[in-house]
């Protein structure tokens, strides 16, 4: 309705048959005040124009009316009482305003003439926040630059052994589609050989920028690999692989490195990357099984040493090591969930270890059961979960961590199960005399040779390749002397062990990468001589004593100790490899690599094809 339209209706609502002179009085109308200043002009009939005349009908504004209403400001001679003026028809008139009136008070009368009045207040406030808002996603829209700019995936590189990769230009989507199924079947190898979260996408990475895949992103959980990979033109590539089950396979990291070595420095394609990435995956352990099952079996003596027991305890370690080595593989052969196995194991370790002390073969079967569990503990979950917590790798470190519980629980279990059946057989109580750690008892030559035969054993065991077996030895032995030192000079365990297994990873990385190798495979065998498998036998041992001698809660915080103990070595491991980033570890190490990929491709080569 328009303006003139609203100053109109008193006319057209006058009864038919009423003079156009004599207007009805509307009460609305009665005693409103005129506009100031307004001129009286004549209307004959119609609509006048504003500011002029009209022969018939309504009023032009600021003028009089001959017939109808009365002009705004001016006085009427039709019947209708003026504005600010006393009405001949009985109309209360107002007080009038005066000419002073502000523009804006003159605004909202016409408002209210008009049938626009609101409440000021509320109406302005919500009118001014969609101005704002308005405003504000308009700005946002039309903002031709983003608020933040994208990191380049180049940069996960930094202060890793593949920094500064020779990239490719960009590729078609065919040619992506196969260069990330080789990056992410290289990063499944990875996974199920034992490698770290991190080593993984670093690996992942560099072999997507190398060959012009500069805007991949990665997503790697404890058992799955994603790589998503988006081209120029906005079509978006995802390849994703599942890994199943662990096989610890060091000599395969070792030659996937010095692959991913030779793509970053671009000495070999894509398409000579995937043959040799499927020779590496054909390629056989390097040792036997026989001779894994004696590594082990020398590890758990060396370990027996390195506690505090005898020569015959160390013989009887190396044969029951062996034969549980094997049983547990039968029983992973029927499908038995880990959990129970593990359990089993150390049920029968322990068992065994208290039937030799019964027939007096030993006097300390909790040195040979300590040396037993060691074969048990988690120790690559245990640095691959304190390490993925570290690098920012929450959802992978949690899956660690909670399959490193139920190992460490599994043992626990098994050693408490054993205690009370050799009780109810009435075979020889096991007394724990010694502290958690039991090392400061041990300084002597024989001592650290034990540490060799540990790391070495270690290093076989964890199918290394021969050129690593005596830097791991050397690893292990300087680990294990720095922890003597520091029990000697009255350190706690949890202290000791966290410097010892840094001194391990500040040696680990730069001569692994020296080798051509990455660090986990030299940082594994170097820490086996610093576990503490008799502090997780002692709280088993405490956990199952009768309550009125030993509380509960005493053999809880035993097994806390310990678990924060083995935890420590995680720690340090990862810190000391941080450490070792600052270390000169050569610029040759590439040229190292180049030699190694030689010797370890040529071999998968030939397992590939079913030479000997």
């Amino acid at each position: 309705m328009t303006q003139d339209d609203r100053l109109r209706r008193p006319q057209e609502d006058t009864p038919a048959g009423t003079p156009a002179g004599d207007a009805v009085v509307r009460p609305d109308e009665r005693g409103t005040a005129p506009r100031p200043g307004a001129s009286s002009t004549g209307s004959e009939a119609g609509t006048a124009p504003r500011g002029g005349t009209a022969e018939a009908g309504t009023a032009p504004r600021g003028g009089a009316a001959e017939a109808g209403t009365a002009p705004r400001g001016g006085a009427s001679e039709a019947g209708t009482v003026p504005r600010g003026s006393m009405a001949e028809a009985g109309a209360i008139p107002r007080t009038g305003t005066s000419g002073a009136d502000s523009k804006g008070s003159r605004r909202a009368r016409v408002s209210g003439l008009l049938g626009r009045s609101r409440p000021g207040g509320t109406a302005n406030a919500a009118r001014s926040a969609q101005q704002i808002a308005r405003r504000a996603v308009t700005k946002i829209v039309e903002d031709p630059s983003p608020t933040t700019q994208p990191i380049p995936i180049v940069a996960v590189l930094r202060n890793t052994p593949y920094s500064a990769p020779v990239q490719e230009a960009a590729k078609s989507e065919d040619e992506a589609r196969m260069i990330l199924d080789l990056a992410v079947d290289l990063g499944q190898m990875m996974l199920r050989a034992g490698a770290s979260s991190q080593d993984v996408e670093v690996s992942v990475i560099a072999t997507c920028t190398a060959y012009g895949l500069a805007t991949v992103e990665v997503d790697l959980t404890a058992n799955s690999l994603t790589v998503h990979y988006t081209d120029g033109m906005g079509n978006i590539v995802t390849v994703m692989r599942v890994n199943r089950e662990d096989s610890v396979h060091f000599a395969k990291l070792s030659a996937i490195h010095a692959l991913v070595t030779e793509m970053v420095d671009g000495r070999i394609d894509s398409e000579r990357a995937r043959e040799r990435l499927d020779a590496i995956r054909k390629q056989k352990r390097p040792y036997p099984e026989w001779l894994v099952d004696v590594s082990w079996g020398a590890l758990v003596a060396g370990f027996v040493n390195l506690v505090g027991g005898s020569y015959v305890s160390s013989a009887l370690g190396f044969l029951i090591a062996i034969a549980n080595q094997r049983f547990g593989a039968l029983l992973g052969r029927t499908g038995m969930p880990s959990f129970f196995i593990v359990v089993i194991q150390a049920l029968t370790i322990t068992v065994l270890a208290m039937g030799a002390a019964t027939l007096h073969l030993i006097a300390s079967p909790q040195f040979l059961v300590a040396a037993g569990i060691v074969l048990l503990l988690p120790t690559m979950g245990l640095i691959s979960a304190v390490q993925d917590a570290i690098t920012d790798f929450p959802l992978t470190a949690s899956g660690r961590a909670i399959s490193v519980a139920l190992t460490f629980a599994a043992i626990v279990t098994g050693i408490a199960a054993g205690i009370m059946i050799g009780r109810l057989l009435n075979l020889q109580t096991i007394e724990v005399t010694l502290p958690a750690t039991g090392t400061q008892f041990l300084t002597t030559l024989v001592s650290l040779f034990a540490a060799v035969i540990v790391a070495a054993g270690g290093a076989t065991a964890m199918q290394a390749t021969k050129r690593y077996i005596l830097p791991a030895a050397i690893i292990g032995v300087i680990g294990f002397a720095i922890m003597v030192a520091c029990l000697v000079g009255g350190l706690n365990g949890i202290l000791t062990s966290f410097l010892a297994s840094t001194v391990v990873g500040v040696l680990a990385r730069p001569v692994a990468l020296r080798l051509g190798a990455p660090a986990i495979v030299l940082v594994i065998p170097g820490l086996y001589p610093l576990l503490s498998g008799l502090s997780i036998f002692n709280a088993a041992y405490l956990i199952v004593q009768p309550e009125e001698s030993v509380g509960l809660a005493t053999g809880l915080s035993s097994l806390f100790t310990a678990l924060t103990v083995n935890a420590a070595l995680g720690v340090g491991a990862v810190f000391g490899t941080f450490l070792a980033t600052w270390l000169p570890y050569g610029q040759g190490r590439r040229t190292k690599a180049e030699a190694i990929v030689q010797d370890e491709g040529g071999d998968a080569e030939e397992t590939a094809t079913g030479a000997p």
